[in-house]
């Protein structure tokens, strides 16, 4: 989207080399002829020497050696030229693609030499995976280009309808790509916010690349699971808090993309691992920047979205455990049963993702984790919270956390169901908070402790997590039999003890964060 740049003439620095931040947005209801009609395109300003048909032929390795590493080697035909593009993704991955950007003009074959300074100049430098380098896929796009101007920002608009084509087999998309030209990454956001209004838009994070390696292996994708979140030492608590939901939002997004091809239990599963990391982060920033009404609109839409995903995943993890009980005298007919109600489930759960009302959950979190009010607020209170060293944040927040989970352990067995419930839920948010925070504390001492924390705090919350579902009881399928009261009562206290156990070794634990 962007014009083609000279060669690099020397090896740039990470702070040097171009970028090319841009937001994709799946067009859901596949018709592109209603966001044309919307204001904001009407007025933008056509760019007809960047659109009409282009023709690009993505080129890797037979073992897809670039496409590992996250380099994208393309060559697109458009308007009578050659274009080459080599493509790096950040080191931070988010629903905005922040990725390194080199382009070249080429007589249609590749010029490898244009590679120097880039990420693939290590592999062309090997003469085995250079000769190996040959065209996968294409991908042919019909594309209208614009020039928008909002928030200060100048952002390059293009309508793609485009089709991935590779061994044999196509698939045919709608997509809108925003590129940020000049100004701030939060007006990427607020223009999709604007276009939204004309016609359901989809985060995602697939890009055209994406879409042909996805054919040539006939869509077997595996889950998304959590990335580590990498924080500077020095960050502010308002620079922690977006990397961090940034994080947890693109897993939950890259698995939403899955589930709805797949409708795999795994996926659904890292799906909402992302949606409860966010919501943990909130959790954990809640009293220090998250006071606003925005945020709090914006809390009780994801917990709507989290419950939009309860059922099917509750159901997933009931089969798997039925299944695996060979000696509980289930018949085929009883599985049977719970298979329908999972396929129901996930009938109503593809419903909902295809909603409007989901699209603009997600959209609005997204644009509120850049450019919500707790983050452009002049209140100085705010603005003394945002500037805050988040590795004093952490460590007080983590310790405040650790001391209420360590008194409230002492008495666990006089706790109630619901008490106890409650007691996991404050041990998932800390260990999630502890992984949120790792790299602020990158000494080997704190390493050391923090992974013996997490590792008592994982199992605490399986086994708190297992009691939970033994009082809760057969309420997923009322009508299969259950294990005996008594079985239930020994299963019981043997958790009860072992938790009791737990919790006594994590009271004795040192805090990685002192």
């Amino acid at each position: 989207m962007s014009d083609p740049k000279g060669r690099p003439k020397r090896t740039l620095s990470p702070n040097e080399r171009p970028r090319e931040i841009e937001l994709k947005l799946e067009i859901a209801s596949g018709e592109a002829d209603a966001l044309l009609a919307h204001p904001v395109l009407v007025e933008a300003r056509s760019k007809n020497s960047q659109g009409g048909a282009l023709h690009a032929v993505y080129f890797d390795t037979d073992d897809h050696a670039l496409r590992r590493k996250g380099i994208s080697l393309r060559i697109r035909r458009e308007n009578g030229k050659s274009v080459q593009t080599i493509k790096a993704e950040g080191s931070h991955r988010g629903v905005a693609m922040d990725r390194g950007e080199w382009e070249t003009l080429v007589d249609g074959e590749l010029d490898l030499a244009a590679a120097t300074g880039t990420p693939l100049e290590a592999f062309v430098s090997d003469a085995s995976v250079r000769g190996n380098i040959k065209p996968v896929f294409t991908v042919e796009t019909e594309r209208r280009a614009f020039e928008a101007e909002l928030d200060g920002a100048l952002i390059e608009v293009a309508l793609d309808r485009a089709k991935a084509s590779a061994d044999e087999q196509a698939v045919a998309f709608s997509e809108i790509e925003l590129e940020l030209r000049e100004g701030a990454p939060a007006a990427l956001f607020a223009l999709a916010r604007h276009l939204s209004e004309a016609a359901p838009l989809r985060l995602s994070t697939v890009a055209k690349s994406e879409r042909g390696y996805r054919l040539l292996e006939n869509g077997a994708v595996r889950p998304f699971r959590a990335e580590k979140v990498e924080l500077d030492r020095n960050a502010t608590c308002a620079e922690a808090f977006q990397v961090i939901a940034r994080s947890c939002l693109s897993q939950m997004v890259r698995n939403e993309d899955l589930v709805r091809q797949t409708q795999e239990s795994a996926a659904l599963h890292q799906m909402r691992v992302g949606l409860r990391r966010l919501r943990a982060a909130m959790s954990l920033f809640k009293n220090q920047l998250l006071t606003d009404p925005e945020s709090a609109a914006i809390k009780d839409n994801l917990r709507w979205a989290g419950q939009a995903l309860g059922t099917a995943r509750d159901l997933d993890v009931f089969l798997e455990r039925l299944r695996s009980m060979d000696d509980a005298g289930h018949d085929g007919t009883q599985v049977e049963e719970v298979e329908q109600r999972r396929a129901q489930a996930y009938r109503e759960l593809l419903e909902t993702l295809e909603s409007r009302r989901f699209m603009d959950v997600v959209l609005q979190a997204a644009a509120w984790i850049e450019a919500g009010a707790w983050a452009v607020s002049d209140d100085p209170g705010l603005e003394e919270a945002r500037e805050r060293p988040a590795r004093d944040f952490a460590a007080g927040e983590l310790s405040r956390r650790f001391k209420r989970i360590c008194k409230l352990g002492r008495n666990l067995r006089e706790l109630s169901d619901e008490e106890r419930h409650e007691l996991r839920i404050r041990i998932k948010k800390l260990r999630y908070g502890a992984e949120f925070f790792a790299s602020l504390f990158p000494s080997g001492k704190a390493q050391k402790r923090r992974k013996k924390l997490s590792g008592v705090l994982e199992d605490l919350q399986e086994m708190l997590g297992e009691l939970n579902d033994l009082a809760v009881g057969g309420s997923l399928a009322p009508s299969l039999p259950g294990p005996s009261p008594e079985h239930t009562e020994r299963r019981r206290e043997k958790l009860l003890d072992k938790s009791e156990a737990a919790l006594g070794k994590l009271a004795r634990t040192e805090p990685f964060w002192l």
